[in-house]
This record gives C-alpha cells, sequence and structure tokens, in this order.
C-alpha cells in the first residue's frame, strides 16, 4: 500500500500568504520569500496576528508566541509552516 504523503509545500504556504496580504491591498509582486511584513510590505501586528491565525487554522499547526516572533520575513514563515507541518506529519506516520 503506497503511502500518501500530506507533507505541505512551500507553494501552499506563500498562496495562502499571499492570499491573504492581496486582500489587505499588498501587491502579489512584492510577496516575496525576503520581504519582511512592515518594513516592505506594510502590514501592521494586527495583520501579522490574523495571518499567523490564519495560517494555523490552514495547515493545523500552532505557531508558539516566541516563535512567532522569529518569523520576520516571508520565507521564515514559509519555512516554519513546512518545517513543523513535516514534523507532524512524520510524528503521524510513526503513530505517536
Amino acid at each position: 500500500m503506497a503511502e500518501q504523503s500530506t507533507r505541505v509545500t512551500d507553494d501552499e504556504v506563500l498562496k495562502v500568504i499571499e492570499d491573504h496580504l492581496v486582500v489587505r491591498g499588498v501587491s502579489a509582486e512584492r510577496i516575496v520569500r525576503g520581504a519582511t511584513w512592515k518594513a516592505d510590505l506594510g502590514i501592521d501586528s494586527l495583520d501579522i496576528l490574523t495571518l499567523t491565525q490564519e495560517l494555523e487554522d490552514t495547515f493545523h499547526v500552532k505557531i508558539g508566541e516566541e516563535d512567532a516572533i522569529d518569523i520576520r520575513t516571508v520565507g521564515d514563515a514559509v519555512d516554519y509552516i513546512v518545517r513543523v507541518s513535516g514534523a507532524r506529519t512524520e510524528s503521524e506516520a510513526h503513530g505517536v
């Protein structure tokens, strides 16, 4: 029986971030891995909080407060979600 991969991809996370920010008036062309939330994209702490909640809900992960502080760019968010969802997928596959 072949095991289905449920690993989240960079593109999936980036799409959620883009969809969230474009609705708030951020140009899609500006949403790149190296873009910082405030300086490059001009979003405030409330927008960051709602984006964090959307990422948690969409990908069924929990972003701790300390981890959230370290997520300063689009790429940081993508890498974090892919990493923690991959760890969750691995633990589920091993019955942990």
